[in-house]
């Protein structure tokens, strides 16, 4: 595989990024410190934009067939464009959810990409196909991820490196099943991603350079992931488990679906923001900012790592489905503990 598309991709964000930080400022399309977010200095909402257009671009000059990915194209702008005015003007969460039910149900009914089965989850050689609930559980199943990143990007470096971790994931998994034209796709998603990080890392640019996700950006990394895991695990080719899935995508799901149980049995609106994510309660029993961005990446690295051997040696669907789900009792419970020592 030629690097030079990799090379553009990373060289196009961090060119895009640049020159967008500056013009954020001036626009107001930034992110001001208050009491959920800790950053001392204003900081550009502009990575989402940054990322999508370089994205773009990239895939437009490749060699890659786009036609499958006509309506996730439209779904990128969409969503981008809901967050920016999200970004700016502090939209309401109804129409964030809207837009984004609307983009998972143009990709569920028009690009075909849907989760017609959860495999051998009940450990009987019969697979659990989903039949008239397919179509309803599949856009369930893209909200939940495009919001599982929008709720971890609250720490800098965490949502970018996370994606990366899940990105290299898919890739690895496609190079072993010879299907090119994904592993060509994730590897460029990677190379924006890291030209994303070197203006997310103060410790590389400094804070005068920093530049946020945004809710266009954490959408717009949600979406690209959810729809390659729906698409290679629903496939012909299988290139991963359906029930693998979860793991790759790891500790951004995890920590939303633990936060949302805590909301909901408080008898809290699901929407309502809080610090209650996992890197919040990391910093609030001592941990060091960069402390806490290692102890989440070596998490995420785990996760992701089962999800590939459970794919590689075929790990049964039962374990791995009903794994997640033993996962998420103790991390439950470490969040309730830390959120009392807090």
């Amino acid at each position: 595989m030629s690097l030079l598309p990799l090379l553009f991709a990373l060289i196009a964000t961090v060119l895009l990024l640049w020159y967008l930080g500056p013009i954020a400022k001036t626009m107001g399309l930034v992110a001001r410190p208050d009491q959920r977010r800790t950053h001392e200095f204003v900081v550009p909402l502009v990575g989402g934009v940054g990322m999508s257009i370089a994205f773009g671009l990239t895939l437009l000059l490749s060699s890659l067939p786009l036609g499958e990915y006509r309506i996730l194209f439209m779904g990128i702008g969409v969503l981008v464009g809901v967050g920016v005015l999200d970004d700016h003007k502090d939209i309401s969460p109804l129409a964030r959810i809207i837009a984004q039910t609307t983009v998972a149900t143009l990709l569920v009914l028009a690009g075909q990409l849907s989760i017609h089965s959860l495999g051998e989850i009940l450990f009987i050689a019969q697979p659990y196909g989903l039949g008239v609930l397919a179509v309803p559980f599949s856009i369930l199943a893209i909200v939940g991820v495009i919001n599982a990143f929008n709720m971890i990007d609250g720490h800098d470096g965490l949502a970018g490196i996370t994606a990366i971790i899940s990105s290299c994931a898919i890739a690895f998994l496609c190079l072993l099943d010879n299907n090119l034209t994904s592993l060509k796709f994730f590897a460029i998603f990677v190379a924006v991603l890291l030209g994303f990080l070197i203006f997310n890392l103060p410790l590389l640019v400094g804070n005068t350079r920093q530049v946020f996700m945004g809710d266009a950006g954490s959408m717009f990394v949600g979406l690209i992931l959810v729809f390659g895991l729906i698409n290679l695990s629903q496939s012909g080719s299988y290139t991963i488990r359906t029930t693998a899935a979860p793991w790759i995508i790891g500790l951004p799901l995890v920590d939303m679906i633990s936060v949302l149980i805590a909301r909901l049995t408080k008898r809290r609106s699901p929407f309502d923001a809080d610090r209650r994510h996992v890197h919040h309660l990391l910093l609030n029993i001592g941990l060091s900012k960069y402390q806490v961005l290692g102890v989440l990446i070596a998490t995420q690295i785990v996760f992701a790592m089962v999800g590939v051997l459970g794919t590689i040696h075929r790990w049964p669907d039962g374990i791995l489905f009903w794994g997640m789900f033993v996962i998420l009792g103790p991390y439950m419970l470490m969040q309730k503990i830390s959120s009392r020592q807090a």
